[in-house]
C-alpha cells in the first residue's frame, strides 16, 4: 500500500473535491482519480460514493479514515524529524572575503570543495579588511581571507595562501603601457585613482610614492575595484593595485619593482 494513495484518500475525504485535492497535492485531477481507484482496487471496496455532482465517503471509507490519517501523519512526522536532523548535521561556515576574492585560485578550490561536500554550507561575507577582522573577533565569522601588510594576529591560526605584488594599472593607450616594467617614479605626474582607506591599501600606496620622492595627486577614491578600472579605462588616471587578475582589453597591468605583500587567511580552526 503506497503512502501517496493514502495521502490522496485522506485529503479527498476533507475536500470532497478532486480538483481541490489535486491543488493541495500539486498534481492534476486525473492523477488523484487514478490513485483513489488503485487504492480501492487494492482494498477490494469503494472508499467514496460518486455521482455527477457529489463525492462522499462510503461507509468503509469512514471506517478506515482515522487509521489512514494516522499513517499520513506519522510519515509527515518522520519526514520533519529527518529534515531537522539533516539540517543540524549540515555545517555552516561563515567565510569573510575581500571584494576581489573570486579572482584568486583558492576561490575555485573552495567551490569545488563545497560541491563535493553537500553537508557543508559556506556563506560568503564580502567586506573590506578593516571590517573583516572585528567580525572575526566577535565570532560572527569563522574564517577570513584578507591581506596582511607586515601584520600578524597571534590569537588566530594563520596560513599564507598567496603572495601578491603591486602593479600599475594603466589605460592601454598610455605611453607607459608599452614598457614591460615601470618605476614608481615614472608615475609622479599622474592622477592617482585610489582604493579607499578602508581597504588598507590606500596608505601603503601613498607611502610608496613619498619614498620615491613625490606626493601623489589623488583625483578619485572608490571602494570598488571595478569602478577604479573603469576610470583607468576612460583615461582618467592610473591606479596602483594588487593585481586582481581580471582581463580587460582597455587596461594593462605593469609590474612595479617593489616589495611583495602577502595575502593571508586566518580564523578559528
Amino acid at each position: 500500500m503506497e503512502i501517496d494513495k493514502l495521502r490522496a484518500f485522506v485529503d479527498l475525504s476533507k475536500t470532497l473535491s478532486f480538483s481541490k485535492t489535486a491543488q493541495n497535492l500539486y498534481t492534476n485531477q486525473s492523477t488523484v482519480s487514478k490513485k483513489i481507484k488503485s487504492l480501492e482496487k487494492e482494498l477490494g471496496t469503494n472508499l467514496f460514493n460518486r455521482t455527477n455532482k457529489h463525492v462522499e465517503l462510503s461507509y468503509y471509507g469512514k471506517m478506515i479514515l482515522s487509521d489512514a490519517a494516522k499513517i499520513v501523519e506519522l510519515e509527515d512526522s518522520i519526514l520533519d524529524q529527518t529534515n531537522n536532523y539533516n539540517a543540524q548535521k549540515r555545517i555552516t561556515i561563515n567565510l569573510g572575503i575581500l571584494p576581489t576574492f573570486s579572482n584568486y585560485p583558492i576561490f575555485k578550490k573552495i567551490m569545488r570543495y563545497q560541491s563535493s561536500h553537500p553537508n557543508i554550507n559556506i556563506v560568503f561575507h564580502e567586506l573590506e579588511t578593516n571590517q573583516l577582522s572585528p567580525l572575526l573577533d566577535e565570532d560572527k565569522l569563522d574564517i577570513v581571507f584578507l591581506r596582511s601588510i607586515n601584520t600578524h594576529f597571534s590569537q588566530y591560526d594563520e596560513c599564507l595562501v598567496q603572495k601578491e605584488e603591486f602593479k600599475a594599472c594603466l589605460s592601454s593607450s598610455h605611453p607607459l603601457a608599452k614598457n614591460n616594467k615601470i618605476q614608481i617614479q615614472d608615475l609622479k605626474n599622474e592622477n592617482f585613482i585610489m582604493l579607499s582607506k578602508s581597504s588598507l591599501l590606500y596608505q601603503p600606496v601613498i607611502n610608496l610614492c613619498e619614498e620615491a620622492g613625490f606626493k601623489p595627486h589623488v583625483s578619485f577614491v572608490s571602494d570598488r575595484i571595478s569602478s577604479i578600472i573603469q576610470m583607468v579605462k576612460n583615461k582618467q588616471g592610473i591606479a596602483i593595485l594588487m593585481h586582481p587578475s581580471t582581463r580587460n582589453d582597455n587596461v594593462v597591468f605593469k609590474k612595479i619593482p617593489i616589495i611583495l605583500l602577502p595575502s593571508m587567511t586566518f580564523g578559528h580552526f
